[in-house]
């Protein structure tokens, strides 16, 4: 499992490191007290279609790590 910090990178970052990764990777999207920046939507977008899985861990206090994490693709 990689881990791949897109949280400095600009406009079609997300895109790129979700079609550039593996299974399992693990994508830092944001880093923050609240969930937003460049990559938000993207995020939302692609677990919604569902390409990955959105979590968060704490990196101390009011401050989060948001993750989307590459997962195989749903059958509909």
């Amino acid at each position: 499992m990689a881990e791949i910090d897109i949280s400095k990178e600009g406009r079609g970052a997300f895109a790129a490191a979700l079609a550039n990764s593996k299974i399992g990777d693990e994508i830092i999207y944001h880093i923050g007290e609240y969930c937003s920046g460049e990559h938000k939507h993207k995020a939302m977008g692609a677990c919604e279609a569902g390409l990955c899985v959105l979590y968060q861990r704490k990196d101390g206090p009011r401050r989060f790590i948001y993750i989307a994490k590459k997962v195989e693709r749903r059958k509909k």
